[in-house]
Parts: C-alpha cells; sequence; structure tokens
C-alpha cells in the first residue's frame, strides 16, 4: 500500500496547529475487504476505466461518482487490457502514470490497478471486485461497454448500478481523449 501525504488543522487553545497525517491512497486488490472493513457505516463507490491522459471529463465523472457515496474506489485498467480494447497506439501513459494521475485527484479516495487476464469474459474482474470490496454502488458511462454483463453482475453482487450520462461544460467542448490525442497529432482541433 501507498500512503498519501495530508494535512490537518485543529484549533488547540485558540492556536491553528497541523498535523500531518497519511490517507491509503493505492491499493492492491487483495486490500479490497480492508477497505469495506475501515468503511463498514460509509458507503462505498466503485467505478473502473482507462483513464489515459486524464482531461477534465475524468474529473467531472469522479466527483460525479463521489456524490453516490463516502467512498471512491477506482479501478485503473492495466495496459495489455488496454491494448486489445484501444489497440496498439494505446495507452499513452503507462499503467503506473495513470495510477499516479488519478491517485492525486480530490475526489479519489482509493485506486488500485485492474490488471488481470481474463479467461472467461473481457470484464470477469468486476465480480471479483464486487466480491472483495463489497461496494454499495458501481458507477459506469452510459457508453461503456458491455452494459447488460455488468449489470448482472451488479445485480448477482447486490451492488446498485449507476450509469451516468458522459457530460461536460460547453466550455470544455466535450473533451475527450481521443480528441486531445488528435489535437497533439496535429488533427486542429481546439478546446
Amino acid at each position: 500500500m501507498r500512503f498519501r501525504r495530508n494535512f490537518l488543522f485543529l484549533t488547540l487553545a485558540n492556536k491553528k496547529v497541523r498535523i500531518r497525517t497519511y490517507i491509503m491512497a493505492q491499493i492492491e486488490p487483495k486490500d479490497l475487504p480492508l477497505i469495506r472493513e475501515k468503511h463498514c457505516n460509509q458507503k462505498i463507490v466503485y467505478c473502473s476505466g482507462v483513464f489515459d491522459l486524464i482531461h477534465p471529463g475524468h474529473v467531472l465523472f469522479f466527483e460525479d461518482c463521489k456524490k453516490f457515496g463516502d467512498v471512491l474506489v477506482v479501478g485503473v485498467g492495466g495496459d495489455t487490457n488496454l491494448k486489445k480494447i484501444k489497440g496498439n497506439d494505446r495507452p499513452i501513459m503507462n499503467k503506473y502514470m495513470r495510477m499516479k494521475m488519478v491517485d492525486s485527484l480530490k475526489p479519489v479516495d482509493y485506486c488500485f490497478l485492474s490488471s488481470h487476464t481474463p479467461v472467461n469474459h473481457p470484464l470477469e474482474f468486476i465480480e471479483t471486485v464486487f466480491k472483495l470490496l463489497k461496494p454499495d454502488t458501481y458507477i459506469i458511462n452510459a457508453d461503456a461497454s458491455e452494459i447488460l454483463y455488468r449489470e448482472e453482475m451488479a445485480k448477482k453482487n447486490n451492488v446498485g448500478l449507476k450509469i451516468l450520462p458522459r457530460w461536460c461544460p460547453d466550455e470544455f467542448e466535450n473533451i475527450s481523449t481521443t480528441k486531445l490525442i488528435e489535437k497533439i497529432k496535429g488533427g486542429n482541433r481546439t478546446f
């Protein structure tokens, strides 16, 4: 486990005191039951994705996810599976860089690398996460792949499923990782 440094400010005898605290942030999948144990009286929200080239759309998604519970746990997809889904040019940032970026975002309480090798189904890890973490809510975007499979796994494991529309304010010009890549390559897109 890796710990994130935070500061807690207390007022003692009319004097503001800064105390350094450490909050677990990057975890191993095997540690998921400890998250449920630690937060047994809180609502845990789980989401997962690629999160390549973190942009405001990702931040908005995490902020929306956090509204459904007290603790947000994010699974970050591994490089090998990502190549199978998105092609050999992806990811732009490897799994360690993507984990660091997700870990640094304010709404995210915990993140882990979900770099499983699927045997029967590309998303079979979801059921494993559901059994280990026992989240109250699983959140996906409306354009996620395999929505029916995700619904089945959520229902089977007594996890609430929320499907959110992908959105951003007009001034974000419908930002996406693909559009960022096109712009960097010279596709003359503006944001």
